[in-house]
């Protein structure tokens, strides 16, 4: 190889080298930016199989469920976004040994929420703007009705990781139900997604529930765990959320205590979408 072909070979992997650092290097700064008086519309689409053990009987359930989410950007300011989130529609699909039954949750449609975030994804508060007439879980449905996964609030490269932790308490059946969820994401890459340039970040997770409720005269307790893991595709440049998608599996152990005692052991799996369907 001649002298002047040699320098130009050292250049081209020089140049090489450098554009791999660069990307290697690539920092990002990720944020949710919504914009006042704008609407964005999601679909949340959940499919779940349950089986519990009562008396030494095996009962096994199944269930989908499919919502389009309104959220109307109410504000920004200083940092946070306050959103008025409502179910444009909203159908529950359930089976089980007893009957297969069909619902359009019209108690729980047009109902709004007043959802305030950071910058992250936090939730900092959530008011509810119009009550729904119906059983405690209708009402936790319409507190989680728009979920957003929390982003790093420092910059992060791809291969980087960040840890978040989520703590919730909802009112359910004259009790109160506390559930804990600690991630782990991770920046993977970028990838095109429903026509967006998306950064790939895969998560994991470990679930915690704990709690007591009422039924039918008995005091039940409530304990459990489980493992969550997906994928959130984000658009930086836009700062939305594109699609996520998740699986949870869940162990729970029921235990009643009054007049009739028992424990009744849980297992269920559920595999949940958040799609972003119009902005």
């Amino acid at each position: 190889m001649t002298t002047s072909k040699k320098f130009l070979h050292a250049i081209f992997l020089g140049a090489m080298l450098l554009g791999a650092q660069s990307f290697a290097q690539e920092t990002y700064s990720l944020e949710y930016k919504f914009t006042k008086g704008k609407t964005y519309l999601y679909s949340a689409v959940s499919m779940n199989n349950v089986t519990q053990e009562m008396g030494g009987q095996e009962m096994k359930f199944s269930g989908n469920n499919w919502f389009t989410l309104r959220a109307l950007v109410d504000e920004v300011k200083n940092g946070s976004t306050a959103l008025i989130v409502s179910a444009d529609s909203a159908v529950s699909r359930s089976k089980s040994p007893m009957r297969d039954t069909t619902m359009v949750l019209t108690n729980l449609i047009g109902k709004r929420i007043r959802i305030t975030l950071s910058k992250s994804g936090d939730i900092l508060s959530r008011d509810i703007i119009d009550s729904v007439q119906s059983p405690g879980q209708m009402r936790g449905a319409q507190r989680e009705l728009l979920t957003l996964m929390t982003l790093p609030t420092k910059p992060v490269k791809f291969g980087d990781k960040w840890t978040t932790t989520k703590i919730d308490t909802v009112d359910q059946m004259g009790g109160k139900i506390i559930s804990s969820t600690q991630f782990e994401f991770s920046l993977s890459g970028k990838e095109q997604k429903l026509g967006h340039d998306c950064l790939k970040i895969p998560f994991t997770g470990k679930t915690t529930t704990n709690g007591n409720m009422k039924m039918q005269g008995m005091e039940l307790f409530v304990e459990g765990g489980g493992k969550i893991s997906g994928t959130f595709y984000f658009d930086p440049v836009e700062g939305l959320s594109i699609f996520v998608d998740s699986l949870t599996d869940s162990e729970t152990t029921m235990a009643a205590t009054g007049q009739q005692q028992m424990t009744i052991p849980i297992t269920s799996s559920v595999k949940s979408t958040m799609t972003l369907i119009q902005e």
